[in-house]
This record gives structure tokens, sequence and C-alpha cells, in this order.
């Protein structure tokens, strides 16, 4: 099979791209240089932060899953995936100033201003809490997180773009061993952990069993919208045409409409447990965010993010639109985002919603870096695994 060349090789300016990655370092510095001594920038640091790793990290899951059960529809997709986990390295150097920032996000710290004004050692529930939740096994977790996540990362990309040159037969093979072992289970065990430890944590006296997976399943939704923007996108630009077809569009719909039921599912489940089980270390955490504008932000969340994807993506017409599709991917990226500022805000913005400088300035840096990283990692090998002998049945893919 020939490929014009046009189709799977991605041409951009790398001056462009530095200017970007720059632009959103320096945005990020100064915004840092000026908030370093307010509690509001690192809240407002970590939630960027965290949606825009939330979204690699749910890539870093759907590769993950591709690989393991060869799958095949989605061989014409899977480059995408693989440059967005390539992101990584980057957010693993980002994650420099929550790490200084400790003090002002996290209550169970001794050092942390709350205990100005209340006894850290008369509070047992921090105390029982304590050999979990300490600084010293905080960064030795987090460390752990990103060795793995950098692992996975680079040994699926390069022995991914590698077989693109050689062909080798054996690589394919040894990425599906690579997915099929135990750090699959090591994989969501830490994406559930980290939202466990840099979000569940700002409150530690609330605690959900289910927070983990609720982590996962808005971090993948994320990715979902993500990457079906971004395949949109590229074809508008000339690229992929004749590889991704209305058949993988379709699949990627039916994709955002079965996680959207799917985050509803967990996120309805922990607060039905919460409610029917009325104790007061639990429900508090819903009681902040039915208070002032965050009752708006939450019936939006509920409305948005599973009546609005439910009752459009529910027709199969939906799912072939292409523009539409493009729409409701962008409408869950913004979801997402409202959904990570409604868990991390209300401990600091305690009344109402509330969108101010050091917010709009965060997620501007962020994206700007991500977005710069993204397209040269994407110039750096071909839209579509070539040599993969899986990629003719991937275009000819079709639904039934």
């Amino acid at each position: 099979m020939k490929l014009d060349s046009r189709t799977y090789s991605y041409s951009t300016k790398k001056s462009t791209n530095l200017i970007l990655i720059f632009a959103g370092l320096a945005l990020l510095s100064i915004t840092w240089f000026v908030g370093s001594e307010s509690k509001v920038f690192y809240f407002s640091y970590l939630t960027s932060y965290f949606f825009w790793l939330s979204i690699i990290l749910g890539g870093m899951f759907f590769t993950f899953v591709h690989h393991a059960f060869s799958a095949t529809w989605s061989v014409a997709i899977r480059r995408i995936m693989e440059n967005t986990i390539m992101l990584i390295p980057v957010f693993t150097m980002l994650f420099f100033p929550i790490i200084l920032g400790m003090e002002m996000l996290f209550k169970w710290l001794p050092s942390h201003s709350y205990w100005l004004t209340h006894s850290f050692e008369a509070d047992h529930l921090i105390q029982h809490k304590l050999p979990f939740l300490n600084k010293e096994f905080f960064l030795q977790r987090a460390s752990g997180y990103f060795i793995l996540w950098n692992i996975i990362a680079f040994y699926i990309y390069f022995t991914s773009t590698k077989h693109d040159i050689t062909a080798e037969h054996d690589a394919l093979k040894r990425l599906k061993n690579f997915t099929m072992s135990p750090m699959g289970v090591l994989l969501f065990t830490s994406i559930s952990f980290a939202g466990l430890d840099w979000l569940m944590s700002l409150d530690p006296h609330w605690y959900s069993t289910m927070y983990g997976v609720y982590t996962f399943a808005g971090s993948f939704l994320a990715f979902l919208g993500f990457l079906t923007f971004t395949l949109i996108r590229l074809q508008d630009q000339g690229y992929l045409k004749g590889i991704v077809s209305d058949e993988h569009y379709h699949d990627l719909g039916k994709y955002l409409f079965a996680f959207s039921v799917f985050y509803c599912y967990i996120a309805g489940a922990q607060f039905y447990f919460i409610w029917y089980s009325n104790i007061p270390e639990e429900t508090i955490w819903y009681l902040h965010r039915w208070i002032g504008s965050w009752k708006i932000i939450s019936v939006l969340l509920i409305v948005g993010k599973f009546f609005i994807p439910f009752f459009i993506l529910i027709f199969r017409a939906s799912k072939r639109n292409i523009r539409l599709l493009q729409v409701m991917s962008i409408w869950v990226i913004f979801m997402h985002y409202i959904d990570i500022n409604f868990i991390v805000m209300p401990t600091i913005h305690h009344h109402d919603f509330h969108i101010g400088v050091y917010d709009i300035s965060t997620m501007l840096g962020f994206a700007a870096i991500f977005i710069g990283s993204f397209r040269y990692i994407m110039s750096r090998s071909s839209l579509v695994p070539i040599s993969d002998p899986e990629l003719i049945h991937s275009i000819n893919h079709r639904n039934h």
C-alpha cells in the first residue's frame, strides 16, 4: 500500500512551536513570580495542571488497551494517542511548583495555615491518616507515578516508531507482551491514586472509595474528546485523508457516549452511597458544593457532562456527523475543566465559583506548552504507523 506523504507526515514550523512553548513557560513563570505567596495561585495552578495532565493519562490508558488487545479498527488513529503520551516528560517537570506549594495546598501538612487556628494534634481524623498523608510518602508516591508513566510512554512510543522503519514483526509482539504485563494494573492504579493524592486529599477530612475510578473516568472521557477534535482538525488541514473515515468517527462517538454514561454512573454512585449513609465526614464535601454559585456548577455538571452528551450522541446519525462530533468533543473537554475546577476550587473559594487572573493565566500557559509540544512531537514521526500490517484493515474498517 502506498500512501501520499501529505496524508501521514505532519509539517509544522519548529520556530512556531518553540514560541508557543516558551510563551507558555514565560506566562507560567511570571504568574508564579507574582503569585508565589498566594494560596489562590497554587490552587489555580493545580487545577490547570491536572486538567491537561489528565488528558495525557487518559491517552496513555487508551494506547495501553489498544496494544494489549491488538485492536485493528484504531490502528489508523493510534499514532495520535502515542504522540499524546510523549508529553508526560514535560508535565513531569511542570509538577515542581506543586511540590513548592504543598504547604499552601494540603491541609494535612502541619505547616498549613489552617493549623494556626486549630490544633493539629487534636484532629484525630488527620492523625489517623498521617501514615499515608505525610510529605515524604507523598513525594515518594509522586516520584513512582512519574517514573512509571515515563517508562510506559517512552517504551510504547519508541518501539512503535522504530517499527515504522524496521517493520520488525517482533516489535508489535513485544508491545503486546508489555501491555499485557502487570504494568497495565499499575497504570490504572497510579492514575487512581494520583487523583486521591493531588485532588481528594485537598480536603483530608473527606474520603470516597470510588474517587480513584471517578478520576480515571473523567480523564479518559476528556482524552476521547481531545482525540476526536485533533483528528477532525488534522483532516481539515489536509492530513489523514482516506485514512480516518466516518467509521472511525462513529466508533469514537460510541466511546464518547459510553464513557459519558460510565462517568455518570461512577459520579452518581459516589453521591448516592454518601447520601444514603449520611455520615457527616462524607456529606460535608457535597454540602460545600451546594453553596452560592457552586450550586449552579453542581447542576451544570449533571446536565452538561451527562444529559447533553447522552441525548445527542445516543443517535447513530450524530456519531457520523463530523461537525457535531467536533462540537461535542469541545464541549466534553470544556466540561472536564469545569469538573476539575469543581473538585479543587471550593477548598479556597468557599461560597462562589470564581474565574480569576491566576486561573486564566495558568490555563493559557499550560495550553501553549501542551499545543507547542504536541505539534512538535507529531512532526517527529508519521501520523500513522505505516509499517503496521493491520493498517490496511483499519483504513477499510466498517461498522456493522
